[in-house]
């Protein structure tokens, strides 16, 4: 009875053992960077320096490049304010978590009203249907008046190249 019990524990252990070995050979090297371009709508609600608010739509085009899913870049352009922009993330939640978090820094350029501003904010990923997200923003003209936009980001994207 004892030699039976052995041999079915060594087995066990052995089969475990050639499984988590299996397990290793299978994953994959880590990925270091994907590029993705596409279209982000994004409801949103602006608190203006004012006081003043109002809710819209905007539609962004953009290109980007996630690397080590920790850093996001991305340059985009917003027809609706005619506006170049450039957007900056840290995820120090990580994407494989529940509820990964970043933390974004954006400059965004405006060509009809010639006027910059800076953002600044948490995103929260809410699984595959985007992110929402709080930043405050100011003119670089005058960084003392703040605003706040409040908001998410639905994006319909194209994966260009992994690696």
């Amino acid at each position: 009875m004892k030699h039976k019990i052995t041999l079915v524990l060594s087995f066990i252990i052995l089969l475990s053992f050639s499984s988590t070995l299996k397990a290793q050979e299978k994953q994959e090297a880590p990925e270091k960077f994907r590029i993705i371009a596409g279209a982000r709508v994004n409801p949103l609600v602006i608190y203006k320096p004012d006081g003043t608010k109002f809710e819209t739509t905007r539609l962004h085009f953009e290109v980007g490049a996630l690397i080590h899913k920790k850093f996001y870049t991305s340059v985009g352009y917003t027809p609706f304010v005619n506006s170049m922009y450039l957007y900056n993330e840290y995820w120090f939640i990580g994407l494989d978590k529940k509820l990964p978090v970043s933390w974004q820094f954006g400059g965004e350029y405006m060509f009809d009203d010639n006027r910059a501003i800076l953002q600044s904010g948490p995103n929260f990923k809410l699984g595959k249907i985007g992110n929402a997200f709080v930043f405050a923003f100011a003119p670089t003209s005058d960084l003392s008046k703040v605003g706040v936009k409040l908001g998410v980001f639905i994006p319909l994207n194209v994966l260009l190249m992994k690696r």
